[in-house]
């Protein structure tokens, strides 16, 4: 995600959609109880890793463009690895972890993780896909619409009233999809999953699904 300055515009037209999506991914969780999980938000604009240079960019930074290792810095703190954005950035940059600069190559949170996290799917905007997920305890990282750019944030759940549930690094906030991006069917562009070396253990507790092993194979980099 890239903006040209702090200052966002949200029309109130992403926002319209919020009563026939509630209707909608009620189809979609069908009667499920509510299935969220606890996880600490952090903001790419953070003083302590906003300035650092995104990758080897000369011009970005994590705080203007940093919002997919960011998503991923919560999803790597919820298995239980004590990292951050900047930490992560540094590796990343050292290690091969971007291609053009700085886009993430996604294949490499399984090298940073030493295995215990893996990229396990680049998928388009399947929302029966990331209801499996978030059943299974696994938050997924998301590429959205934010005005005229694209950004990205980690699902951590959904509710049977309100529908998704988001960490947004940008805002460093936790809120319902649709209340920012609006219908997730329209807002989602596309999701990366990834999956614990010990899926049994994964603290949601909840279903494991058939997409695990439907996508284990697919490794793709942006």
């Amino acid at each position: 995600m890239r903006f040209p300055g702090p200052t966002l515009n949200l029309r109130a037209a992403a926002l319209a959609g919020g009563i026939a999506v509630a209707c909608a991914l009620g189809h979609q969780v069908g009667a499920a109880a509510d299935s969220s999980m606890s996880i600490a938000v952090m903001g790419q604009q953070d003083a302590a890793w906003a300035g650092a240079p995104l990758g080897t960019s000369a011009t970005e930074s994590i705080g203007s463009a940093g919002c997919a290792i960011t998503a991923v810095t919560m999803m790597l703190r919820y298995y239980g690895m004590d990292t951050d954005p900047g930490a992560f950035n540094a590796w990343l940059s050292a290690n091969g972890g971007y291609a053009y600069d700085d886009q993430l190559i996604w294949d490499a949170v399984t090298r940073y993780s030493g295995g215990r996290v893996g990229f396990s799917g680049w998928l388009g905007p399947d929302l029966g896909a990331i209801q499996a997920e978030l059943d299974a305890g696994r938050p997924v990282v998301a590429e959205v619409r934010l005005g005229a750019n694209q950004h990205f944030v980690l699902l951590t759940g959904y509710a049977t009233e309100g529908g998704i549930l988001i960490n947004d690094p940008w805002f460093a906030d936790s809120v319902r999809f649709i209340d920012r991006y609006g219908d997730p069917a329209a807002g989602i562009v596309s999701i990366r999953t990834f999956m614990p070396a010990d899926p049994g253990g994964a603290r949601g507790h909840g279903r494991l699904s058939w997409l695990a092993n439907a996508v284990a194979a697919v490794h793709l980099s942006q």
